[in-house]
């Protein structure tokens, strides 16, 4: 005669199933401090690892799912809507210090989808963002008297943009030019004649600043992880009939490098010769000396 299981118990078995197969999906809550904490973290390394565009910032977390490994890994599926900030990648700060872009700065939000290891540190196994720019209408409807976008191609924005690197470059204390890497964003306000106002990169180049007759397209950049990289605001208004009625205006952000790496090539003596050190317990143990006796690594 054939055993019936109970009711309760079949969805008891169940869920045991469900919780410690081993790639089972378990809801965690978005109000869970950890999974917020997961998701602040996440964000931050996304914004490490981007390499263009503008900062992003965790305006929700939407979804969260926990997969469980069999070796006990746990993994978060998060899905993140995020906002741009006014801060560009370039500055490297972290998200928590940027302001978002407002209604007046051509607002841009999205989503992120990531899946994180909850190892110590959480490492970042892979993300997928999706972004766009607020539509016109909706702002206009907000505030009609906001800067609208422009394309980033149109002749009058890549004029703009050379007419305030061009003034960057005639104020600057550096002695080296500066060249155009990437114009960022672009928009336009009517003043008394139309206002145009434009974001972009720039980096450091092997021109001279006083070298007369020069012409900045002929200019090299320097080598990457050794040039200043800057982040620029530029401004042009014109009246009614294209005449120039203030001066290009522009604030920029210069950055200096880190440091860099010199590789030497191999020689005979590979002594080094530095300053003795002077702190209590220094030099500290090495790690390894890869069994060359001979040499002081």
């Amino acid at each position: 005669m054939p055993v019936r299981m109970p009711a309760f118990l079949l969805l008891l078995s169940a869920c045991v199933l469900w919780q410690h197969g081993s790639s089972s999906l378990v809801p965690a809550g978005c109000q869970d401090e950890v999974v917020l904490k997961a998701a602040e973290e996440t964000l931050e390394r996304i914004n490490t690892d981007r390499q263009e565009g503008y900062i992003f910032s965790l305006n929700r977390l939407y979804d969260v799912k926990q997969e469980s490994k069999a070796e006990g890994e746990k993994i978060f599926q998060l899905t993140m809507d995020v906002l741009e900030t006014k801060c560009h990648l370039i500055s490297r700060r972290k998200w928590k210090s940027c302001e978002i872009k407002d209604i007046g700065d051509v607002p841009v939000f999205g989503t992120c989808e990531a899946s994180v290891s909850l190892e110590t540190p959480i490492r970042l196994l892979q993300y997928n963002c999706t972004i766009q720019q607020v539509e016109a209408r909706a702002i206009v409807f907000m505030c009609p008297d906001c800067p609208a976008a422009e394309p980033l191609e149109d002749p009058v924005i890549a004029e703009t943009t050379r007419l305030a690197l061009q003034q960057f470059n005639k104020d600057s204390s550096f002695q080296e030019l500066f060249t155009l890497l990437n114009i960022t964003a672009a928009s336009m306000q009517w003043v008394v004649g139309p206002a145009y106002f434009v974001k972009f990169t720039i980096q450091e180049t092997d021109c001279k600043k006083n070298t007369p007759d020069l012409d900045l397209s002929q200019c090299k950049l320097k080598d990457s992880k050794s040039a200043h990289k800057g982040y620029c605001s530029g401004s042009h208004i014109t009246d009614d009939n294209g005449m120039e009625m203030k001066s290009p205006g522009v604030e920029a952000a210069v950055l200096r490098p880190v440091g860099s790496v010199q590789v030497l090539p191999p020689s005979p003596n590979q002594t080094v010769q530095r300053v003795p050190a002077v702190a209590a317990g220094c030099p500290g143990p090495r790690q390894f000396n890869l069994g060359l006796t001979e040499m002081d690594l």
